[in-house]
């Protein structure tokens, strides 16, 4: 069952006139591309090309051929098949992926932010494998390592402790390499790997439209092994983008489409899932705000300019918060902007279990942004009414002031209710009696009974001393 509702800020006239204002600024102006080799590669591939002043511009022709080969479906696969998903989702819902890059955690047990150590981002990694309505897990950084190879460790900790889906990004150029012989070492090679690519990369645009030389060898190397790609757009309304929610939508729409288009010409048919990530600066003090309505409205038309004109996938940023705490502000934002982006098409939402904008991971939050999931894509959601559905019949034989709870309807129908035991209430004589808990505190008490059962998957004792064997030789020449 399709969700029949939809969401729209724009018409259809709107979309068509910004896809046309998209194509000029990219066969007419074109971006940024600071890399000679990934130069060198579009030069060959069509693109034109001024090594001098190392802009990028994009003929028609060949914009048009890179939306006609990017798969408009496809499954996005973990090293085991039972966390594969299909996108778009067969039932018009979305699929969630945790937060990115945190360098601090709320430790549930001290209530404290902490760094994030090996032992806790292993932690964080088998928790999130282990929520019913997490989908896709993203990287975190582990400080107890070399800060210049934290990202090949933090990767090798992912690829030892979940079979799901994974997001990737590497921190500088020279880690990429590396990054990918950890890939190629736990699918087991180079053709295993592009069978079952159990990794979308993340290259970003460094707005405005402009694209470092480690985005441009993210996107290479992952051509070259046949690794989706999720093309993110990190304008900030104000600063690095137009003030304007319009303006930032162009900007996104620009930078995502010439990704697209240059990994389709590095490789056609490699998937792309466009990504929004816009923010708003608050202009009295400089802070780009992730959740104020001007970002929430700038993600949503974002969102259905490039979902709309592309005919894509997307990825959106929503489970995001500026609150410090797994408060009521975190809770409204994190229940809120999910739903804005679901109703407009968002096909995979990001950021679960994240807290202070960008800051943090809270292994609680995690667990509460879970079960929000489950309500979200309950409430906006389609309504069957089929005959069964409709209950025509006990309508009509129903004594009047009697009750449907001994119906063999309602015995058909009753385990369909959605029951998020965090949000289930007690009667208020027991809730008093368990001692007056808060959403906070029986979240932390499920994470408590979660935490005992929580272990990595079985790996083969070969593949994880090469895999070490790999970030230990990222330190040697790295570190």
């Amino acid at each position: 069952m399709t969700n029949k509702v939809k969401l729209q800020l724009m018409t259809d006239g709107d979309v068509a006139m910004m896809h046309e204002k998209c194509l000029h600024v990219l066969t007419h102006k074109g971006v940024s591309v600071e890399y000679p080799k990934a130069l060198e590669i579009l030069d060959k591939a069509g693109a034109q090309v001024d090594h001098s002043s190392q802009m990028v511009r994009f003929p028609r022709d060949i914009i048009e051929s890179a939306l006609q080969s990017a798969p408009k479906s496809f499954t996005v696969m973990g090293s085991d098949p039972q966390y594969d998903f299909e996108l778009p989702h067969p039932a018009g819902s979305y699929y969630t992926c945790t937060c990115v890059q945190s360098m601090r955690y709320h430790d549930p047990e001290t209530n404290q932010f902490v760094e994030v150590t090996s032992e806790r981002l292993a932690e964080w990694i088998q928790l999130a494998s282990r929520l019913e309505h997490t989908h896709k897990i993203a990287i975190q950084t582990a400080t107890d390592v070399p800060q210049e190879t934290a990202d090949v460790h933090s990767l090798n900790i992912l690829l030892q402790n979940t079979d799901k889906p994974l997001m990737v990004l590497p921190y500088c150029l020279e880690t990429v390499e590396y990054q990918f012989e950890l890939m190629l070492a736990r699918a087991g090679g180079a053709e295993a790997l592009r069978q079952r690519p159990m990794v979308y990369m993340y290259p970003t645009s460094l707005s405005p439209l402009k694209f470092k030389p480690m985005d441009m060898e993210e996107m290479i190397q992952s051509c070259r092994y046949g690794v989706p790609l999720v093309a993110n757009s990190l304008g900030i309304s104000g600063g690095t983008a137009p003030m304007t929610i319009a303006g930032t939508a162009l900007l996104a729409g620009v930078e995502i489409m010439a990704m697209l288009v240059m990994a389709q010409l590095m490789a056609p048919g490699i998937p792309v899932i466009p990504s929004i990530y816009t923010t708003s600066m608050e202009m009295a003090s400089g802070n780009a705000l992730l959740n104020n309505a001007e970002s929430m409205l700038g993600r949503a038309t974002a969102g259905q300019f490039i979902k709309e004109a592309f005919g894509l996938p997307i990825e959106t940023f929503s489970y995001m918060t500026d609150a410090y705490l797994s408060d009521g502000q975190a809770l409204l934002e994190k229940s809120l902007m999910p739903a804005l982006l679901h109703l407009m098409g968002s096909d995979i939402q990001y950021g679960t279990g994240r807290l202070g904008g960008s800051t943090y991971a809270s292994p609680v939050q995690l667990i509460i942004d879970d079960q929000v999931t489950e309500i979200v894509q309950r409430c906006t959601g389609s309504v069957a009414v089929g005959d069964d559905d409709l209950a025509m019949e006990e309508i009509m034989n129903i004594k009047p002031g009697a009750d449907f709870m001994s119906s063999d309807h309602t015995l058909r129908h009753c385990r369909n209710v959605i029951r998020p035991d965090l949000f289930m209430p007690d009667a208020i004589d027991k809730w008093e009696a368990n001692g007056r808990k808060d959403l906070y505190r029986r979240a932390v008490e499920k994470y408590g009974e979660l935490k005992k059962e929580l272990a990595p998957p079985a790996l083969s004792e070969d593949v994880c001393k090469e895999m070490d064997r790999i970030a230990r030789s990222a330190d040697k020449h790295l570190a």
